[in-house]
């Protein structure tokens, strides 16, 4: 049994449930309503395992302690409010011994077709929006950081393994610039209007190397990339149960 938070629209979900096969179970959690929707609408096929998909806060889960073997999070982590509350509710519902994956960001510099549009935005918008846009999926990039909050939620045998991903835009710079459609500053992208995102455009096409010198990978009539991830595994323990962490009370 998997569970994934923050599943979005079924992404890793459906992988999962491919790799699981149909004795098992995958149940995706996320808070959004509209994302869930989509990730509904995707099919898989015959010999993948079924999937739920429900609605609920990171932090508290209707589901039973020790009721899953595999739980994921797939650049979902950097997003929660309380971090450590969120992976505490993971570690809860993990059978003793159950295996814990979770995926971020590193810095948004490491990625240079975002850190790029991030300059953009500098130029276009300024450094309060700009800045905003950086700190949401490129917001938790310390893999120091988050050894310490996993080993806080209880979680032992914590690995942190950096990985190098591709990242390919078919359709070039406007479906790149596609993106902030999707991201927090969507809302504030669109008091400035169309013109604002053509300005944006041709500033994406400028960078040829990352921020340490490596030349980005051509891509016929479109654009590719590499992001940076630290990849994490860990452990729930045997008999260890995590620690109890205090609930805001806003």
């Amino acid at each position: 049994m998997v569970l994934d938070l923050a599943c979005g629209p079924g992404s890793a979900t459906r992988l999962a449930a491919e790799a699981v096969g149909p004795s098992g179970r995958v149940t995706g959690f996320d808070l959004s309503p509209a994302m869930l929707e989509v990730a509904r609408t995707k099919t898989t096929t015959a010999s993948a395992a079924p999937i739920e998909y429900i609605e609920a806060p990171a932090d508290a889960l209707p589901v039973a302690e020790a009721s899953f073997d595999v739980a994921v999070c797939q650049q979902g982590l950097q997003f929660f409010p309380d971090r450590q509350a969120a992976l505490a509710e993971m570690h809860r519902a993990l059978r003793p011994g159950g295996r814990l994956g979770v995926a971020v960001w590193t810095e948004i510099s490491d990625s240079p077709l975002f850190f790029a549009l991030y300059k953009a935005l500098l130029d276009v918008a300024g450094a309060a929006l700009a800045d905003r846009y950086r700190n949401g999926p490129w917001g938790f990039p310390d893999a120091g950081q988050l050894l310490k909050v996993l080993e806080g939620a209880g979680f032992s045998d914590v690995r942190v393994e950096g990985r190098s991903l591709d990242v390919r835009f078919e359709s070039g710079p406007s479906q790149f610039a596609s993106t902030l459609a999707a991201s927090g500053i969507a809302a504030d992208i669109e008091t400035f209007g169309t013109p604002t995102t053509r300005q944006a455009h041709p500033r994406i096409r400028r960078p040829r190397r990352t921020a340490h010198g490596q030349r980005r990978h051509p891509l016929a009539d479109g654009l590719q990339s590499r992001g940076r991830t630290p990849l994490t595994r860990a452990t729930r323990g045997a008999s260890c149960r995590a620690p109890r962490i205090p609930r805001s009370t806003g």
